[in-house]
């Protein structure tokens, strides 16, 4: 059983396959790779038991039969074969057949840039979630959504899908990124849920993940709760001064501070670290400072999300726009300690005097209650927080001089029986 195949296609074909390949395993279907062929065209595929992938290549294959050789044989073959093309043996095994797609099976058209969203999805999902519906991508009426219950993007598609379902992670997908419209099926079989994603010459099959996933709109604040905007004019500074900046665990605040014209980025552990940009802000002036966590602002910038809608107490979350979808995040209560300092503006007015004299005055701006409450409120909260800090460091040292206390002791008890032990040795 032979084939003959250029080296780079198969090369560009165990990129994908390999994703789904069990190398370790002890079955050999698990670790191996299937070869079918008709005329030119040739399919290879793999599965973990779970999940089968099948990708189409172009090929020789004449008269070839089915055959199947292990993954890291054909890399071997690779790697040992001069020239662009190699020929591929093999031998015959009982692999599984792959379940068929039953004639009641949900259908549903995929957009052309149904993969593309995948991707951009991908990097909220989180693997090693405990919950596993969060390991996946979930699609909906409402389109593509992914989170780490940190944070939550959601891409608009346009999916007739009757319910939602979650995906498993496409790790193969997105190593074969196929361009073009494709077909989703889903149906039901022993109690699981099942798919099949063809978009061209991909084919991904698998079981959809168990579970629900949460519901993710009771996260989207009301938009009249969002009462400030922040827009970023050069996304790309702040990424480059965000690549420079060192990580500082747990939470890695960035702060996006509001000032004359734009806004001064600060990394809340590194305030000598600052750049300031323009930028546009509309609407109410932040009381609180808005910080995210450095990787999530750095994955939204990257996506094109510039436009920040933020609540101007900074306790609810924040939705970026200007992406492909709704990027939300959480931000982080910090004191607003690395705060710049605005420039104190006056405002001069001039009275005219119904006598010959005229006289100018500085014009005192009325003070409003609401915003003298919320300032004083404020400063109350940086107290209490400065002596709950003060008081717990005084309870540290207060701990740390009984420790020492009773260490002196417990010396003093030891010398003293050495000296006892003394006395009675002479």
């Amino acid at each position: 059983m032979k084939l003959k195949i250029r080296k780079s296609v198969l090369l560009e074909a165990l990129k994908v396959l390999g994703k789904a390949v069990c190398q370790t395993s002890p079955v050999e279907i698990l670790r191996s790779v299937r070869f079918l062929g008709v005329g030119a065209q040739v399919w290879l595929t793999a599965t973990d038991g779970v999940e089968s992938v099948t990708v189409e290549v172009a090929g020789d294959a004449g008269d070839m039969e089915e055959f199947a050789v292990e993954y890291k044989v054909l890399r071997e073959l690779i790697r040992s074969t001069r020239g662009g093309e190699v020929e591929v043996t093999g031998k015959r095994l009982d692999w599984p057949e792959t379940e068929v797609v039953p004639d009641d099976a949900v259908m549903i058209e995929l957009p052309p840039d149904f993969g593309k969203l995948l991707a951009l999805a991908a990097p909220v999902v989180e693997l090693r979630e405990a919950r596993l519906a969060l390991r996946g991508i979930n699609l909906s009426r409402d389109g593509v959504t992914a989170t780490n219950g940190k944070e939550l993007l959601n891409l608009p598609c346009p999916l007739k899908i009757p319910e939602d379902m979650t995906l498993p992670f496409p790790l193969a997908l997105l190593t074969a990124r196929p361009e073009g419209a494709g077909t989703l099926h889903i149906w039901r079989c022993r109690n699981e849920r099942l798919f099949r994603i063809v978009i061209g010459g991909f084919l991904w099959q698998g079981k959809a993940l168990p579970g629900n996933f949460p519901d993710w709109k009771q996260v989207i604040p009301a938009d009249k709760t969002l009462d400030y905007q922040i827009e970023i004019h050069e996304p790309e500074r702040i990424i480059t001064f965000l690549k420079t900046v060192p990580d500082c665990p747990p939470f890695h605040a960035i702060e996006l501070n509001v000032v004359p014209g734009g806004v001064a980025v600060i990394p809340n552990n590194f305030p000598d670290m600052e750049l300031r940009l323009e930028a546009t802000v509309i609407g109410a002036q932040p009381r609180a400072v808005l910080a995210l966590n450095k990787y999530i602002l750095l994955r939204m910038l990257q996506q094109g999300y510039t436009k920040f809608r933020a609540h101007s107490d900074g306790r609810i979350p924040v939705i970026a726009e200007g992406g492909c979808g709704r990027y939300i995040a959480m931000p982080i209560h910090i004191l607003p300690k690395h705060q710049p300092k605005t420039e104190e503006k006056k405002m001069e007015a001039t009275k005219r005097i119904e006598h010959t004299e005229t006289a100018t005055e500085e014009a005192v701006e009325p003070v409003n209650p609401m915003e003298e409450l919320n300032l004083s409120i404020e400063e109350l909260r940086c107290k209490l927080r400065t002596l709950l800090d003060e008081s717990a460091l005084l309870a540290r040292k207060v701990k740390e001089a009984v420790l020492q206390q009773k260490q002196r002791e417990r010396e003093f008890v030891q010398a003293k029986r050495a000296i006892e032990r003394i006395r009675m040795a002479i």
